[in-house]
């Protein structure tokens, strides 16, 4: 009887660690992809008195040629799926077009609260074909 009741809370004991491991297991996959996630898409907090195409030379992987509205912006190098080679532009979830020139003459860039770049085709994918040279978000400050 008694190696019965040894046999039970031994069972039990190595069902507990199963299950925490599991448990830690699956944590540990969620923060990976979430890192994952950050290192494919970057955020960059603006400050004021900096011109837009000087907040997205600061951000890896984003090159920036020329100065004002008539800058060019690569998010992910030369190649590209359609003509067009620069990225997309969004605007507190409204799209903007790929022209720089169009988000220069819509906002005023001390009005920008966070730049984020996504370069990954996970989180373009919402924006379909247009996002595949990548998407600049910009969230303007609430006023």
């Amino acid at each position: 009887m008694r190696i019965f009741l040894y046999l039970i809370v031994l069972s039990c004991l190595s069902l507990t660690a199963c299950t925490t491991s599991k448990n830690t297991d699956a944590s540990a996959s969620k923060l990976r992809q979430e890192k994952e996630r950050d290192a494919n898409s970057t955020e960059v907090d603006a400050g004021s008195g900096i011109d837009l195409a000087s907040y997205l030379r600061r951000i890896p992987g984003v090159n920036v040629r020329g100065n004002g509205a008539n800058a060019t912006v690569r998010v992910r190098g030369n190649s590209s799926f359609n003509a067009v080679s620069e990225p997309l532009y969004v605007v507190d979830g409204t799209i903007m077009g790929t022209s720089l020139a169009t988000i220069y003459n819509t906002i005023n860039p001390d009005d920008i609260a966070r730049v984020r770049v996504l370069k990954d085709a996970s989180e373009t994918a919402r924006y379909g074909l247009q996002g595949g040279n990548g998407v600049i978000e910009f969230k303007l400050k609430k006023q």
